[in-house]
């Protein structure tokens, strides 16, 4: 029982040290005013920005290698 409690302790530890946006999700988004966006919650169909690239993105360093590619010819081709 003991050592149960001990490896849930451990789990809960590491979890909560963890960054978040290790964890998170990331979206490229292209805004009405036509600049590319990296951001971490994922855009609703409908809104003033639009949803490109992969459905989504592991991490951060993943979507702005692909923004690069996606944006060429706007300046620093993205911001996030």
């Amino acid at each position: 029982m003991m050592a149960n409690f001990k490896s849930q302790l451990a789990a809960t530890l590491v979890a909560t040290l963890i960054p978040t946006s290790a964890v998170a999700d990331w979206w490229i988004v292209r805004s009405s005013d036509e600049k590319c966006l990296v951001v971490d919650t994922e855009p609703m169909p409908g809104k003033d920005a639009i949803k490109i690239g992969k459905d989504r993105y592991n991490s951060v360093e993943e979507a702005e290698a692909d923004v690069k590619h996606l944006c060429k010819g706007e300046g620093d081709g993205f911001e996030r």
